[in-house]
């Protein structure tokens, strides 16, 4: 029995040995099977054009959020954009097997966080019209003149008020009168840029805010608009008081108390008086 017991014990670790070392070898068949096929599937040039793809995008994602405000992101953003969109056109045009490298990537699943993440940084760079502030004709985007000049006449402005500003005093008049020249003709400039003289869907993000905030600084911090109501008051005044004056003058002429004593052949007119001769004239 003694014996019996031993050889059963033997054969029973020699079975779950067996077994362990069956299930390693299993699990490194898996892991090969996974890696030959993950290479399979994924090529090693896509792959490197992957990764150079996600850094792009991980670039123009730190930028925008660090220049969303004020916003600064279509100037200072650019650069990784142009660079976001050349690597996507890269896994769109390699060819690897007859396939394209962008085919590995879209599409493959529900969550497609590939053309999500492409989707949403198209969305943010039309949505603030960024294309707008730069001329595309050449290989390399350059800043558009008009966009040159609103920066120049936007830093005129800011530095008008920062320069007339007087943190002792809180009368803002002078630095009303004294930069006002500078900001109409910003203003003046602005509405140009837009048939609609607002620009919210046709300028450059970037312009649109430094101007709403450049409007904002001028009205509701230093108040300037309260300059021009009053020449708008007598100005208003005065048109309607010209505006008044032909109901005024028939009040007068047809209620005139002397014009009403006159007599009846005087009150006739002289078109009237001259039908009534013609006709007398016949019947005669």
């Amino acid at each position: 029995m003694i014996v019996l017991h031993r050889f059963l014990h033997t054969l029973l670790i020699v079975i779950v040995s067996n077994g362990l070392e069956a299930e390693k070898h299993d699990d490194s068949l898996i892991n090969v099977y996974i890696e030959k096929d993950y290479k399979l599937v994924l090529p090693e040039q896509c792959s490197a054009l992957l990764d150079v793809f996600a850094e792009t995008v991980s670039n123009f994602t730190l930028c925008s959020i660090k220049y969303a405000r004020p916003i600064r992101l279509c100037e200072k953003c650019v650069k990784h954009y142009v660079e976001f969109q050349t690597n996507y056109l890269k896994l769109e045009n390699t060819i690897v097997n007859n396939t394209s490298c962008l085919s590995f990537f879209i599409s493959q699943d529900r969550l497609n966080a590939f053309q999500e993440y492409y989707n949403n940084i198209i969305t943010i760079w039309d949505k603030g019209h960024c294309s707008d502030c730069f001329d595309w004709s050449a290989n390399v985007p350059k800043i558009k003149n008009s966009t040159m000049v609103f920066n120049n006449m936007f830093s005129n402005t800011i530095n008008c008020i920062t320069n007339n500003m007087n943190p002792l005093q809180n009368d803002t008049q002078e630095i009303c009168l004294n930069c006002m020249q500078s900001y109409v003709a910003l203003d003046d400039f602005y509405k140009s840029l837009s048939k609609d003289s607002i620009g919210v869907d046709s300028i450059c993000m970037d312009i649109v805010d430094s101007m709403n905030t450049t409007r904002s600084i001028w009205s509701k911090t230093l108040h300037c608009c309260d300059i021009r109501k009053t020449p708008e008051l007598i100005f208003l005044c005065c048109t309607g008081i010209i505006a008044l004056l032909p109901l005024l003058f028939y009040v007068t002429v047809r209620y005139c108390r002397p014009i009403r004593d006159l007599p009846n052949v005087l009150k006739e007119s002289r078109f009237k008086q001259s039908i009534l001769r013609s006709v007398q004239g016949r019947i005669n």
